[in-house]
């Protein structure tokens, strides 16, 4: 059994990338995703085809670590994929979740294969992040065999050519796809997938330990059963999540029922903020988690229950 990562920080794009490569792929797949928070939001975003086992409440490379090496075990003798594919939180190492694979197969006896490692990259976010987070927002990228772009356009091209540099001297040895690889014709992005190396275990195996910075620990607080509202209310709490009496915010995502526009799928990171409207495939609307570090939840809990707007 083939087993594929495709990490990124959080709202990098992971899910819109699986959406994209999911249908590309032969054989049976099933997809493990990890939500930082009590309840999932992007696992009812993946093509209804594909089955997904959703993990909560933390990441894959802490708390959860034996609960995802199960989930792989039950995954195998229950559907017996050709490969599985992994969406982590965005907030663990890469080496860890690695790790998490390899002790599948060696405590589980899970019969398992690690090969493409996929790294989405927010170039509207990466300066920010790799100041802030240091080595831990590096892991991922130093330990991916293919590195690709998202926010492309939010970046001017001198800024981009800095990024991209920098981003070569964290990996020298990835494939880095520098372009938008939204607009790739479906055979062009398989064959860049190909074209990227499988993971080298024997290479990687003493990689070293990425610490989080002592101020910077994750976080998350989940709302459900949200009240309708205007879609003007929707953009002043997006807004609001820029100030710092709420905590430093790195991702809110959830559905809102609006008066003007019914159900909408929001979507914030600290760069881009933006919603649209979409079907929740489990039909339920007013639901929403926000991720950071020293969150302020009576604040958020007023914000969203809109008592201070």
């Amino acid at each position: 059994m083939e087993i594929q990562i495709v990490t990124g920080f959080l709202g990098a794009g992971k899910t819109t990338f699986l959406n994209r490569y999911l249908p590309l792929l032969s054989g049976k797949t099933v997809v493990i995703e990890n939500e930082f928070g009590d309840i999932g939001i992007d696992g009812d975003r993946i093509q209804e085809d594909i089955p997904v086992r959703e993990i909560f409440a933390g990441c894959i490379c802490c708390s959860l670590a034996m609960d995802f090496r199960k989930g792989i075990k039950e995954i195998a003798e229950n559907f017996h994929p050709d490969r599985i594919l992994i969406e982590p939180s965005g907030v663990g190492r890469l080496t860890d979740i690695v790790k998490a694979c390899q002790m599948a197969r060696e405590r589980e006896k899970v019969s398992l294969q690690i090969t493409k490692l996929i790294a989405i990259v927010d170039m509207a976010s990466f300066e920010e992040y790799i100041e802030g987070f240091g080595a831990f927002y590096q892991d991922q990228i130093e330990r991916a065999g293919l590195l690709l772009l998202s926010h492309v356009e939010a970046e001017n091209k001198a800024q981009k050519e800095i990024i991209i540099g920098r981003l070569k001297e964290l990996n020298p040895d990835a494939i880095l796809y520098d372009g938008d690889w939204r607009q790739l014709e479906n055979e062009e992005l398989l064959k860049l997938l190909e074209e990227a190396p499988d993971y080298d275990e024997d290479a990687r195996r003493d990689a070293a330990f990425a610490a989080l910075p002592a101020d910077k620990v994750f976080s998350s607080v989940s709302f459900m059963d949200l009240p309708q509202m205007r879609i003007e209310d929707l953009e002043a709490i997006m807004k609001a999540l820029e100030k710092e009496e709420y905590g430093y915010i790195l991702r809110a995502k959830g559905w809102i029922e609006t008066m003007e526009k019914g159900l909408v799928h929001f979507d914030f990171t600290p760069t881009v903020s933006k919603y649209r409207e979409e079907k929740n495939p489990a039909g339920t609307g007013g639901e929403a988690v926000v991720i950071g570090c020293g969150l302020n939840q009576a604040a958020l809990e007023m914000l969203f229950r809109r008592k201070n707007i």
